[in-house]
């Protein structure tokens, strides 16, 4: 599928990254990125092994030299019941402990998260397993055995693939590679100022979704800070109560879907009193375009490309087919205004 798309130039000078290229392909991208999500995890607990990664609701901690170990042995059992490189394993926890170290176990054993919506049924949970060809649903007590780490995966080999409620009824995964998932922690190390300093991340969002687990936990995780236990399974925690909790904290307003790995759009807190409608500006190599009859003068439907956007959905060729072009770009179904400075208004959402 081609698009006739009206390309926005990029504006917010202070977005923008010297790292990313353009490459032959058309699409931006980072140079210089680890070669998958378990080596680049793999190196940060090592570094940083002291520090405390993560604190739960009820104020418990766990350094990374504790975290790592537990999830490379949840890696090791996972290896004596047969899992494999590449092997698709559903994580189905609340936010916690016990989710870190399943996740990370999975990511450790060289398989794919499997992360569903949260809140999705049994019914639901189940045809997500049959769909993604899960060898495993983990739901109880993660499985031990002797530490394991495998030796790593290619940039372009699937690394996460979330469930999200499609339009107009049921789901479909989004696949995201590891290129996808580097290069979202990385934009979002960089715009945050999460490199060079022990930074604290609330988790607003339920831990099986692209913005609590892409956006909020792994670009944290990758820098050595501490992840704060707040959001539950199936509901993110309202603005108000992290802001009155934690007042001295950085808040940022953005937007982004799973398939754009979980963010695309970013306005810091400083940017909202000028434009306090605004869901922000593209970063990290995301460009923007408007697809419909009003697109030359800035509204029309919202298109994202980039070194985070998602290739294809899972097993789903037909929502491929209609949703991502053959030059890279997602069809977001969001209507926006783009004002002259990059500035991006919603006006619409498309609803099922």
């Amino acid at each position: 599928m081609s698009l006739a798309v009206v390309e926005i130039p990029a504006g917010a000078g202070w977005l923008r990254d010297e790292r990313v290229t353009r490459r032959s392909g058309g699409i931006l991208q980072y140079e210089g990125l680890e070669t998958c999500l378990a080596e680049l995890l793999d190196r940060s607990a090592l570094r940083f092994s002291n520090n405390v990664a993560a604190v739960d609701r009820s104020g418990n901690t766990l350094t990374y030299r504790d975290l790592w170990s537990a999830a490379a042995r949840v890696a090791g059992g996972l290896l004596d019941q047969g899992v494999g490189p590449a092997d698709r394993v559903v994580v189905d926890y609340c936010n916690g402990f016990e989710w870190l170290r399943a996740f990370l176990g999975v990511v450790l054993a060289g398989a794919v998260p499997v992360l569903p919506d949260p809140a999705c049924s049994e019914a639901e949970l189940e045809w997500i397993v049959s769909d993604s060809g899960a060898v495993l649903c983990l739901q109880g007590p993660p499985p031990d055995g002797i530490a394991f780490l495998d030796g790593g995966a290619s940039p372009d080999e699937l690394a996460l693939l979330y469930y999200v409620r499609r339009w107009g009824g049921g789901m479909h995964g989004v696949e995201l590679t590891n290129t996808n998932v580097l290069s979202t922690i990385e934009a979002v190390a960089r715009a945050m100022n999460l490199a060079g300093e022990s930074a604290r991340t609330v988790i607003t969002a339920p831990l099986s979704t692209s913005v609590g687990c892409s956006v909020q936990l792994l670009p944290t995780l990758a820098f050595g800070g501490t992840v704060v236990a707040s959001g539950s399974r199936g509901i993110r925690v309202p603005w108000r109560h992290p802001r009155a909790s934690f007042p001295s904290a950085r808040c940022v307003r953005g937007w982004g879907v799973a398939e754009t790995g979980g963010i695309g759009l970013l306005l810091p807190s400083e940017y909202r009193k000028e434009h306090p409608r605004s869901v922000g500006v593209p970063f990290g190599g995301i460009e923007v375009g408007l697809l419909g009859p009003g697109a030359e003068s800035g509204v029309g439907e919202l298109l994202c490309r980039g070194p985070s956007v998602a290739r294809r959905y899972w097993n789903d060729p037909v929502g491929t087919a209609d949703t991502f072009s053959d030059d890279g770009w997602f069809r977001t179904g969001d209507q926006v205004y783009i004002d002259d400075e990059g500035f991006v208004y919603p006006v619409a959402v498309r609803v099922a």
